[in-house]
């Protein structure tokens, strides 16, 4: 195949201080295919005017970048304005969305408004309820929330007998809009922390944004559990434009302390439940090519794990917590699950970035041959190395900007009447705004 000539739009910020596996996702194609031109632009940052004369074979909408659409509407409406330019490039377009049914019309509306030819969804069901619009003129193909690379496969596993913790676990606590999809994902946390706790384990639970754990620790981590905690990914409510969510945080601003049940009434009654949409996430495919024995709320996990067979089930109430914990002290069932959960893991070639990034690069020979796109090589690598240069200074302010910014957050969190003036201040300045 010829050299190719891709611009990536995504909104990642600092690499080094971004997850893990978003950060291989963002920068996959440019792993597995080093021999071909890429320009990876940042759109917290202005575009260089000289990129939007660039014809490209390939534009690609990163996961980071399509969150947008539950952003603030005017940051929103800045960035499709300022690259509406992508509408009418006639080069192949792919999005890699996720959370599909947070703000999915509004999603819709932007692929079908941008021409893009191929949606990767990491849903893989209800795609005509999700994709209204697009499911009608575009292709959609099934994707996942992250991908297993190289380095992961062969990251140093510690010896099971030598793991310090006996179940880890680190989960945000989200927001009722989830659904009750949602609300499991962190309560299961609280809840196995303190059975756990009364069985004389040793855990390292954290729900909340204080146990956030990057690049090297995250991993680390997994590879000090014994176990890991999980539930899939998703939500069991569809939210077209963001008004549940827009519902629920002013509903919680005015009543700060209601419960889940409460905010059902109030934001959402009667439909939590009426769609599942859920995928399996990164970390489980962390802590199963880690070897972390995996205790999951028993789901779908987009097919590829199955209860008994690759990971102990709990209840979504860890009702059933004494039967999990005779299961984790079977050694031989243990090391089965452990050695089987890898294996299914790698055994998924869709799994594979090295295979995505195959695909993706296969689909947009294809397009482009079919829609006739072409290209300058020379001219698209010269204007790389130009704008790696012209940009490099703005990337590094911008870094420092996103780490003081983080810090600054992290000190108001460990302080709650900084955290309540910051929020008083903030709900003002709405006000006024």
């Amino acid at each position: 195949m010829d050299t190719l000539n891709i611009l990536v739009l995504h909104r990642l910020g600092d690499p080094e201080s971004a997850p893990l596996f978003l950060r291989r996702h963002v920068f996959k194609l440019r792993t597995y295919y080093p021999e071909h031109n890429y320009i990876y632009h940042d759109t917290t940052l202005p575009l260089p005017d000289f990129i939007r004369g660039i014809e490209f074979d390939a534009i690609i909408l990163d996961v980071t970048l399509l969150c947008l659409r539950w952003a603030d509407p005017a940051i929103y409406q800045q960035v499709r304005h300022d690259f509406a330019f992508v509408a009418d490039s006639n080069a192949v377009k792919i999005a890699y969305p996720q959370d599909e049914y947070d703000c999915n019309r509004i999603l819709d509306d932007w692929m079908c408004d941008w021409n893009v030819d191929v949606v990767f969804s990491v849903i893989s069901s209800h795609w005509d309820i999700l994709y209204p619009r697009f499911h009608l003129k575009g292709e959609i193909r099934l994707g996942f929330t992250g991908y297993i690379d190289d380095a992961l496969v062969d990251f140093p596993r510690l010896p099971f007998h030598e793991r310090n913790i006996d179940i880890g676990y680190r989960v945000r606590k989200l927001l009722p809009y989830f659904g009750s999809i949602g609300e499991t994902k962190w309560q299961i946390g609280l809840r196995v922390a303190e059975r756990a706790r009364s069985a004389g384990l040793q855990t390292d639970i954290i729900v909340g944004d204080s146990g956030t754990l990057l690049g090297q620790q995250w991993l680390n981590f997994i590879n000090n559990s014994k176990f890991t905690l999980g539930s899939s990914s998703g939500s069991s409510l569809l939210d077209p434009n963001g008004e549940i969510q827009r519902a629920v945080r002013e509903y919680l601003r005015e009543h700060p302390q209601a419960n889940f049940l409460e905010v059902e009434s109030q934001c959402f009654v009667g439909l939590d439940g009426r769609y599942e949409m859920t995928a399996i996430s990164p970390r489980v495919f962390e802590a199963g090519l880690l070897e972390s024995c995996q205790i999951l709320v028993e789901g779908e996990y987009s097919d590829v794990l199955q209860s008994w067979q690759h990971y102990i089930p709990i209840k979504s109430d860890a009702a059933d917590f004494d039967q999990v914990l005779l299961a984790m002290q079977d050694r031989v069932l243990v090391d089965r699950l452990r050695r089987d959960c890898r294996s299914a893991l790698l055994d998924c070639n869709a799994l594979r970035a090295s295979h995505n990034s195959s695909l993706t690069i296969e689909l947009i020979g294809e397009i482009k041959t079919r829609k006739g796109v072409v290209s300058d090589c020379d001219v698209v690598a010269a204007l790389s190395r130009h704008y790696a240069e012209i940009m490099a200074p703005y990337y590094r302010r911008s870094w420092r900007m996103q780490g003081a910014r983080r810090s600054l957050r992290l000190l108001i969190s460990k302080h709650p009447p900084l955290l309540h003036v910051a929020r008083s201040l903030r709900s003002l300045v709405k006000k006024l705004g």
